[in-house]
């Protein structure tokens, strides 16, 4: 037990010396982009559960006429709602490179980067999972509200990132 808690210890420790020492936002650029990728493969995987045949010639169709199909309409809203947060997510991903990009060019410090970008990634994930799996009104808003946080964090950083390279 001692060395799980050794080898735990020296990974946590590995990880949080990693986000104060080095700049590791440009990473997120490609994690963030998997992340707007994971629900349009989740929308796929569910139709087909289902017995949906999926076409790879004309892949926008998939989704169209899915009660001809037998799909269950909670499954059909399902994936038509992933496939909505599938776009969302590849909406609002060139901002979010700008946004690391124009603070990779700043001498903004590198913790404050990672930050950054390591909460907009957490952000897109509770984004996506509200939007797949909320149902009611009220809970939508909590959906909206993540989503314009995602943007006031891009928006941030990009306003952080210039002025900080601005000399007065």
């Amino acid at each position: 037990m001692s060395t799980v808690c050794s080898v735990y210890t020296h990974f946590l420790w590995k990880l949080e010396h990693s986000v104060v020492c080095y700049n590791m936002s440009g990473l997120f650029i490609p994690i963030v982009w998997v992340i707007g990728l994971l629900p349009h493969t989740f929308s796929v995987l569910l139709i087909a559960f289902y017995g949906a045949p999926f076409s790879n010639v004309i892949p926008r169709s998939n989704f169209n006429g899915l009660t001809t199909k037998k799909v269950p309409i909670h499954i059909q809203q399902m994936a038509m709602k992933a496939q909505g947060a599938h776009r969302n997510g590849h909406e609002c991903f060139p901002l979010f490179v700008a946004a690391v990009l124009i603070m990779n060019g700043s001498p903004v410090p590198f913790h404050k980067q990672n930050v950054y970008a390591i909460s907009y990634a957490v952000l897109r994930i509770l984004f996506n999972t509200l939007y797949i799996f909320v149902s009611s009104e009220g809970v939508s808003l909590v959906r909206s509200l993540v989503w314009n946080m995602c943007n006031i964090l891009t928006f941030s950083m990009i306003i952080e990132g210039v002025v900080a390279q601005m000399r007065f």
